[in-house]
């Protein structure tokens, strides 16, 4: 009898091997996001979370309540390492990816730049997003004569 992985409470059966794709410490590929992650990971995180919503992107809005919780918490407590520890832990369970609370809550807190970058990577990883491992230059245009 063959058996079949059961939901996760997200209406999605849990994917992969029960590992993450996408390691933590490569979260200087690519740079663009490795800025972003660093600079304003409120917006990695509610990039991140409207991937989930929406592979396409089609409806994404960079300022989204995933944003605005994230900054908020960070400005009024410094405490943003918390909701990302919470967005970790729901892709943790949405994927079937090994793992823990008090793990999320490290990550998050001691290397919360790479922890954000690596949720991105993962979810684009598993949403069938492409991960750019950076520049790359765009075809050579042909001109043809026109008579």
């Amino acid at each position: 009898m063959q058996h079949l992985p059961s939901h996760n409470g997200h209406g999605h059966p849990p994917q992969g091997e029960g590992e993450w794709q996408e390691s933590a410490w490569n979260c200087c590929k690519p740079f663009d996001m490795c800025l972003i992650g660093c600079c304003v990971p409120c917006y990695l995180i509610g990039k991140t979370s409207e991937r989930i919503r929406d592979p396409t992107m089609q409806s994404f809005n960079a300022i989204n309540n995933d944003f605005l919780i994230s900054l908020g918490i960070s400005c009024v407590t410094g405490c943003g390492w918390i909701w990302t520890m919470m967005k970790r832990k729901e892709i943790r369970e949405r994927y079937g990816i090994k793992g823990s609370d008090f793990n999320d809550c490290c990550m998050s807190y001691w290397c919360g730049c790479c922890s954000v970058i690596q949720h991105e990577k993962e979810v684009m990883r598993r949403t069938g997003g492409a991960v750019t491992q950076g520049y790359t230059a765009a075809p050579a245009m042909d001109a043809k004569p026109q008579h």
